[in-house]
């Protein structure tokens, strides 16, 4: 009976890891499907534009609820790479990207045949908007821890990139589509952002001060991922019925999605070539490296399709806009999964050349001080043990004991170093006493006597 049951866990277990981890790809492809088959109940929502703000303004809620001002402070120790990655995701990459899109020959504005293969006019735009906006959020996050990267320094990027975007993303918009005919209000545009993404972060923000709202949005946070990908979903579902109803794909080719997938590929090999440079030019070590490549390489589909919710239609088919979003997003997302695990399996750091000169070796080595120093602090903390101080009814062990650490298993998630449950000497085994074993770096352990 017992045997059964575990099975039963087990097999619960596994099913809600696969809807947790899949809910946002197939939400979105229903959201694209569906209309296809039936359009008008979307096509009817998306007339009513306060259903996708509220939409929006609960994805930034939530992020606000989960926003975390100790990465921030984490990240700024090394602020050096945080200020270069804010830079590269906010505008370099985009810039680079947006500049070859503008090169590419879509139809022009208005033509009703469609005789390019790269697509309608509405694709360029749809490509320019994607590159405009910041680094990825939930995707990039997952994808650093899977490859054992600075998870603080990703937080805190992902987060300060995409409240900072806010006013960055129009204005590039803004510049990247000077070259073509589409024109909108960059002011109304900021402040339509302002009101739907600055201040439910700021809202979510200041509810973690009510008491156990921290603690239960930590307890339900893969059920908040959930809310805001069904709200993402809703919003797509809603554009695409209205470009199916105004029969906006009607002529689109089928070669064109593919010729699109092979440049967002393309776009993402140069957005990494970006960022290896500004980390061999910063010497990064591995940690740092894979924040770069896996958060800053890549950009988030929630700011572009809130972008597309206030931008006035007089640019295009907003469905049609869409369309390169939502094949760039999870094209970088399944590029960027198979180089996680081979970032994780093959570390390597940047190192400043011998042959530079001396006051450029030592720069490099002052900029990279905290990361060494917390290598040596990790190498050494369980070293050197010695039976020196009693304290109460402790014994501080502080030098060389051969002793080995028994580390129970609920103690791996959230530190570097664990506390052990016991410490064995060469004749007996003694309990530790309570969580006095720092959680980062052991330097004493306690046992009682």
């Amino acid at each position: 009976m017992d045997i059964s049951n575990v099975r039963l866990e087990k097999c619960r277990a596994n099913f809600a890891n696969l809807f947790f981890d899949y809910f946002l790809p197939f939400s979105q492809i229903i959201a694209i499907g569906q209309p296809f088959l039936y359009a008008k109940p979307g096509a009817w929502l998306s007339q009513y534009s306060i259903v996708g703000y509220i939409l929006i303004a609960i994805i930034f809620l939530v992020l606000g609820l989960k926003l975390k001002t100790e990465d921030i402070k984490d990240a700024l120790r090394s602020s050096h790479v945080f200020i270069v990655a804010l830079i590269s995701s906010l505008f370099i990459t985009g810039s680079v990207c947006a500049g070859i899109t503008g090169q590419l020959p879509f139809d022009p504005l208005g033509q009703e045949d469609k005789i390019s293969m790269m697509g309608p006019y509405e694709f360029r735009i749809g490509l320019l908007l994607y590159y405009s906006v910041p680094c990825t959020i939930t995707a990039g996050i997952v994808l650093v821890a899977q490859a054992e990267g600075n998870l603080p320094m990703a937080g805190a990027v992902a987060t300060v990139a995409n409240i900072i975007g806010c006013y960055t993303t129009p204005i590039l918009l803004k510049v990247f589509l000077s070259g073509v005919e589409a024109e909108f209000d960059i002011g109304g545009v900021l402040l339509k952002l302002t009101l739907s993404i600055l201040a439910p972060v700021i809202l979510g923000k200041l509810m973690q001060c009510i008491p156990r709202v921290p603690e239960t949005v930590t307890k339900v946070k893969r059920w908040v991922s959930i809310v805001t990908s069904t709200c993402l979903a809703i919003m797509l579902w809603m554009k695409v019925s209205k470009a199916v109803a105004d029969d906006a794909f009607d002529g689109v080719k089928w070669q064109s999605l593919l010729i699109m997938i092979a440049f967002v590929l393309l776009m993402c090999v140069i957005n990494i070539i970006v960022n290896m440079t500004f980390s061999a030019l910063l010497c990064l070590r591995s940690t740092y490296i894979r924040v770069m490549l896996l958060m800053v390489s890549q950009k988030t589909l929630v700011m572009a399709v809130t972008l597309v919710q206030v931008l006035p239609e007089t640019l295009g088919e907003m469905g049609l806009i869409l369309v390169p979003c939502f094949v760039a997003h999870p094209t970088q997302i399944l590029l960027f999964s198979f180089i996680a695990p081979q970032l994780k399996k093959h570390p390597f750091d940047f190192r400043c050349p011998s042959f530079m000169p001396l006051r450029v070796i030592n720069f490099c080595s002052w900029l990279n001080q905290n990361d060494e120093e917390e290598e040596k602090v990790f190498e050494g903390a369980a070293a050197d043990l010695e039976c020196s101080t009693v304290i109460g009814n402790s014994v501080v062990v502080s030098q060389p004991l051969d002793v080995t650490l028994v580390v129970p298993s609920s103690s791996r998630k959230n530190s570097i170093l664990p506390t052990p449950d016991t410490i064995s000497l060469p004749d007996t085994t003694l309990p530790i006493s309570e969580t006095t074993a720092p959680t980062t770096y052991a330097t004493i352990l306690a046992v009682k006597l």
